[in-house]
């Protein structure tokens, strides 16, 4: 019962619409099953990267946060990305301290006030501190954040690769179907390209 509903309200969708909803819907309204699933194999496979690509992505993040609190003794209650990257750039606090404070000097030469409160808005103190305990330890957190960051670049690709899959079936459902939707307009006194929604 359920099936033959579905089925009728399908039947009662316009083809361009369903395909800008879901690629591959249009096609099957108009009987082109063999187009329909392959759409449709596309579209499950681009959500399934974005996904996949995305899990992934933060599982290696999570992995290097822990290798980095574990090898340099970072601040296991920090989760901002700004903190960890400083991590990944300096092998010490005081490395990334004492360029806070040339950015501070360049940026407000006369100014000590604004230096101070620069110096203690992007400095790291107390609880904060780290220290790597070898180069190589801080190489291997390097690698795991640049493998995240590339997982995670990629899953954000996933949702143009699903618009451009809506496109082509749109463009499928328009150009190519039995029905016909797009010709030439020879009508006694009409020039043109004819086009039925």
């Amino acid at each position: 019962m359920m099936l033959s509903v579905t089925l009728i309200l399908l039947q009662g969708m316009n083809p361009i619409i369903a395909s800008a909803v879901v690629p591959g819907l249009g096609q099957l309204i108009e009987g082109q099953t063999g187009k329909a699933r392959a759409f449709f194999i596309i579209e499950g496979t681009i959500w399934l990267a974005f996904a996949g690509f995305n899990y992934y992505g933060n599982e290696l993040d999570m992995s290097a946060r822990a290798f980095a609190i574990d090898h340099s003794g970072a601040n296991p209650l920090r989760s901002d990305d700004e903190y960890f990257s400083a991590i990944e750039d300096y092998m010490t606090t005081d490395d990334h301290n004492l360029q806070v404070e040339r950015n501070a000097s360049w940026l407000y030469p006369d100014d000590i006030e604004r230096q101070k409160e620069y110096i203690a808005e992007h400095g790291y103190y107390g609880d904060d501190v780290w220290s790597w305990d070898t180069l190589s330890s801080r190489t291997v957190y390097w690698e795991k954040r640049k493998s995240a960051r590339e997982n995670l670049r990629r899953a954000r690709f996933m949702p143009g690769f699903a618009l451009i899959n809506r496109i082509v079936s749109i463009l499928d459902v328009v150009l190519f179907t039995t029905d016909d939707r797009i010709h030439l307009d020879s009508r006694p006194g009409k020039i043109g390209i004819y086009f039925r929604f």
